[in-house]
């Protein structure tokens, strides 16, 4: 709606060229949603200036708009070099629109829109095979380049996941978001003979597989070069747009960019020590209880118990105790639901770090690390940073990492404990005992075997501990051919209170006696988090070294926004410095959703990786691009 006020004031367009312009103008914007985890500070769009001086005499304007979802070097590959993955650029010389690639797009004037093909991706092989992996397939075309160039003064580029008028494109949540658009192989690039020898032995050590994974980026950048051009005749109102963070270094640009997600990821026998060592315990477990009355003193254990138990109980001289023999004893435990705790990769309740234990993987989500360090200033994620906004670059960062991997590995450790706790109280026994039993007529006659109590044992082994009723049941078994007498004295006579006490005490005691002999046998599962401090410390150095040796001695930088020529935040990355042969020419303004930096100071021989890139410029009258050696002669 500005733009097409502007143009009304400024070029006195029809009433019916205004109204095309409005609808193009939301057309082009309509992939900008209020989705609040997406919103950009620098999207706010401010007032046209000194728009009045455009007039339509001098309407024709020489323009340039582009778009790359890929660029950058790896080593000494210059990726913009691929047949297919150089992006499209758009120039207009004041009458026509040409585009380097791609096709035109229905509906808007000097547009053009390529897709980053599967076909185009096929070109990305030898040297980069094992560097650099990108989506295998894109054939909803959602991956785009896209370029404009008006003759009005519109300049327009875009590069990532963008719409086909250009504008950002959001993921539509039913469809289950966007693809993973590219992941950088870090181990690879770090262990390049190509880089030299830079010392990172020490900070690679103990790690394998070291990458970033970025999911969905778009740069989009628009110039409108009339406004530019009015606008730089104004030293105070160029001084107020360059004061703002939500304004940009010249009148009529605007530079935005989305990102997702960038997960730094890697393996290592440490992650996978965790695994290893539970498993171990486990197994433990599981062999002691299946195997359980094969224990050395289990047996003798349970059989001198209930001995213990009894003895006393006996008063009169025409009674006493036999052998106490254990006949059966077997136990099952369930250790499924704390093997699925082990298998099942855990985060902390901020999901910064992500371990997969039985897979010995580590997956560090920037986005959510920033709002972990950051609370305060960063709510959208890794959107709405400043301009060349560097992600690891602070101590603090370590701090939080630190304490976030400290939380999910302790959180993880209580939830196993609480599981195998569990587990080993619902150990499920069953067990039979016989108590034998003499008797004898008279004080002077010798005792005979006459007959047992048969004690039977089934239930957990909490409910044993505490002799919960119902778990252990007894019977008197008499022989047979006894004496009538011997007979009625066990089951009549002044012997029935005897026997039926020694029932009652088994029925009370035999459980516990079970319970406290497999307790002493099983090996201890509780206090996980203290016996197993010395894997998890172990990973904690290993996480803060790799970072240390990595992200402060900037080894690897990974920014943010990255714009050459910012209004506001830090400085435009190294490649990007007036000066530099890499170095944008004079008039282009670039941004980047993200760049990736490997060893910088090497310069060609680095690694500068751009994800979601668009740029605008030089735009110029058509008085300028007529002069000799102007940047816009070649449009």
């Amino acid at each position: 709606m500005r733009r097409a006020q502007r143009q009304r004031r400024g070029r006195g367009i029809s009433a019916a060229g205004a109204a095309l312009l409005v609808s193009t103008a939301l057309v082009a914007q309509s992939a900008i949603t209020t989705n609040a985890s997406w919103n950009d500070t620098e999207w706010v769009h401010s007032s046209a200036v000194g728009t009045s001086t455009c007039s339509a005499a001098a309407s024709a304007f020489a323009t340039r708009g582009e778009g790359r979802s890929l660029s950058g070097a790896l080593l000494s590959t210059n990726l913009d070099s691929f047949a297919g993955a150089e992006g499209v650029t758009v120039t207009n010389n004041g009458a026509r629109a040409v585009g380097s690639a791609g096709t035109p797009v229905s509906g808007l004037e000097g547009a053009f829109i390529d897709p980053l093909t599967v076909s185009a991706l096929s070109a990305l092989r030898v040297p980069l095979t094992g560097l650099l992996e990108l989506p295998a397939d894109n054939s909803t075309g959602v991956v785009s380049q896209f370029g404009q160039a008006r003759t009005d003064g519109l300049a327009h580029g875009a590069g990532g996941y963008v719409t086909n008028s250009g504008g950002i494109g959001l993921a539509n949540p039913q469809s289950g978001g966007y693809p993973r658009l590219a992941t950088l192989k870090l181990s690879n690039l770090l262990n390049s003979p190509l880089l030299g020898n830079v010392g990172l032995g020490n900070t690679l050590s103990d790690v394998s597989d070291l990458s970033l994974e970025v999911g969905a980026v778009s740069g989009e950048a628009e110039l409108d070069t009339c406004a530019q051009a009015w606008g730089s005749q104004s030293g105070v109102a160029q001084q107020a747009l360059a004061s703002s963070a939500a304004s940009d270094i010249v009148s009529g640009l605007q530079r935005r960019y989305l990102a997702s997600s960038a997960d730094l990821t890697f393996s290592s026998p440490t992650a996978g020590a965790l695994a290893g060592g539970l498993d171990t315990l486990l197994g433990q477990v599981q062999s002691i209880t299946n195997g359980l009355i094969g224990q050395n003193s289990v047996k003798p254990g349970i059989e001198s118990g209930v001995a213990a138990l009894l003895n006393g109980l006996i008063s009169t001289p025409l009674l006493s105790l036999g052998s106490i023999t254990l006949n059966t004893l077997t136990a099952s435990v369930d250790l499924g639901p704390t093997r699925a705790l082990v298998n099942t990769p855990f985060s902390d309740s901020g999901r910064v770090v992500t371990i997969d234990a039985r897979n010995g993987t580590v997956a560090i989500s920037t986005s959510a690390l920033l709002q972990k360090a950051y609370p305060q200033r960063v709510g959208n994620g890794l959107n709405g940073l400043p301009p060349n906004t560097n992600l690891f670059a602070d101590p603090a960062i370590l701090t939080a990492l630190t304490q976030s991997l400290t939380a999910a590995l302790s959180d993880w450790l209580g939830h196993i404990e609480t599981s195998l706790v569990s587990a080993v109280n619902n150990i499920q026994i069953s067990s039979t005992i016989s108590v034998h039993l003499k008797a004898r007529l008279l004080a002077i006659t010798p005792f005979v075997d006459v007959g047992q109590i048969a004690v039977t044992v089934n239930g957990s082994l909490a409910d044993l501990r505490v002799n919960k009723p119902g778990t252990v049941s007894t019977e008197l078994q008499l022989l047979g051919g006894l004496l009538s007498g011997l007979t009625d004295l066990l089951t009549k006579g002044v012997l029935k209170p005897v026997v039926d006490l020694l029932g009652a005490t088994l029925v009370a005691g035999t459980g516990g006696v079970i319970s406290g002999v497999v307790d002493g046998v099983l090996p201890v599962v509780t206090d996980l988090p203290t016996r197993f401090a010395s894997v998890t410390g172990a990973l904690l150095t290993l996480v803060s070294r790799l970072y240390t040796g990595l992200f402060l001695s900037n080894i690897l930088r990974i920014t943010v926004n990255a714009q050459n020529f910012p209004a506001s935040g830090d400085p435009p990355p190294p490649d990007w410095v007036p000066g530099q042969p890499t170095a944008p020419p004079a008039g282009r303004y670039e941004v980047a959703a993200m760049r990736v930096g490997v060893l910088d100071g090497l310069g060609t021989n680095g690694v500068r990786l751009y994800l979601g890139r668009a740029s605008v410029g030089p735009g110029c009258s058509a008085a300028q691009a007529a002069q000799a050696g102007s940047p816009c002669a070649t449009y």
